[in-house]
């Protein structure tokens, strides 16, 4: 269900498994949502850079024991506020507490490697917020609809 004259679209959920290859689902789904919910194109690409960083840290890091397991991207557009929720049951993982913040004052070559994907993630989205659930990792991120983007 979309409306996108006023900026509201019913949630859309796609389902991918930890596999690198499912990156291509996730891009074409956000194209879709982002039509849909009528996101500017800037919106869209600060979701889609969110949620591939997001996917293939959960993809390479999240299930250390291996096997076939499943994330769940839950997209919506309502009342102006585009959002997004990230679910797995991978190993318990805050990305708010857990995850280094990079000094970007350094130059390249001295700057220790990984945390700049949970920065950009916090720098690019208005609100994002971590819940441990019974089912495991939950993750939301949300930005509103603006004229400016």
């Amino acid at each position: 269900m979309s409306d996108k004259g006023n900026g509201r679209m019913g949630a859309a959920v796609l389902r991918v498994a930890n596999r690198l290859e499912e990156l291509e689902r996730l891009h074409a789904f956000l194209d879709s949502v982002a039509e849909q919910g009528g996101w500017p194109g800037k919106l869209k690409l600060d979701f889609l850079l969110c949620c591939e960083e997001l996917v293939t840290n959960t993809i390479h890091y999240g299930f250390p024991q291996g096997g076939d397991h499943t994330i769940t991207i839950t997209a919506a557009t309502e009342n102006g506020i585009a959002s997004i929720l990230l679910e797995d049951g991978g190993i318990a993982f805050n990305p708010l507490l857990e995850s280094k913040e990079p000094d970007i004052s350094l130059g390249i070559e001295d700057r220790d490697i990984g945390g700049l994907g949970v920065f950009f993630v916090k720098s690019l989205m208005d609100t994002v917020q971590y819940e441990r659930t019974a089912n495991g990792n939950r993750l939301s991120l949300a930005k509103a609809l603006t004229t400016t983007q």
